[in-house]
């Protein structure tokens, strides 16, 4: 018994909880961070990837992701946004927000194309309603300039582990990745390539 209560103090001692990002817009190694959560939506999203209101299917069972208003499009679009198509690397930081998510190992990188909209309205004002870009300062309530709803609608981001991880953003191409990050040869299938 003495034991097990030993294994379990080591243990709560390498598992820390909370964010590793930190400043204002917080930052990891010297990237910007993003918060992430996960949804599934049975409609073709805000870059127009399906026919009429349904999805294709790689837009529900791919790495996609709705991101917040301000990284979507800075003027404010919610249909075909600047950054529709467009891919970020998500790394994982080992944190997450406090009551909001859980371990997720650090260093896990997966790249995600941007299909969706995190619209700044209820119920998601606390983490998609930046006051600004990313680039010019702005933060959600968790103090990130970054937030992506990625899309489980196959269960793919909670195969991977993911607990609305905290990341680390870096925008990629989209070309030449895993098969189940979207390449732009499938994203021209979208009404707003």
């Amino acid at each position: 018994m003495l034991g097990v209560w030993v294994a379990s103090l080591l243990l709560v001692g390498f598992v820390q909880g909370g964010p590793k990002c930190t400043g204002t817009p917080r930052r990891y190694n010297g990237k910007l961070c993003g918060s992430t959560t996960r949804y599934h939506d049975s409609h073709k999203g805000a870059c127009g990837c399906g026919h009429g209101d349904t999805p294709f299917g790689w837009n529900q069972d791919h790495y996609v992701a709705a991101a917040n208003q301000m990284f979507f499009d800075s003027g404010h679009q919610t249909w075909c946004g600047a950054k529709c198509g467009h891919c970020v690397r998500l790394t994982t930081t080992g944190g997450w927000v406090d009551g909001q998510g859980g371990y997720t190992s650090e260093g896990q990188s997966k790249i995600f194309m941007v299909t969706n909209l995190c619209p700044a309205v209820y119920p998601n004002m606390a983490w998609c309603a930046q006051s600004q870009a990313p680039w010019d300062g702005g933060t959600n309530t968790f103090g990130y300039a970054y937030h992506f709803d990625l899309e489980n609608g196959g269960g793919q981001v909670g195969r991977l582990g993911w607990n609305n991880p905290e990341v680390t953003v870096e925008e990629v191409s989209c070309n030449g990745h895993e098969s189940l990050t979207p390449n732009m040869g499938t994203y021209n299938s979208c009404e707003c390539h």
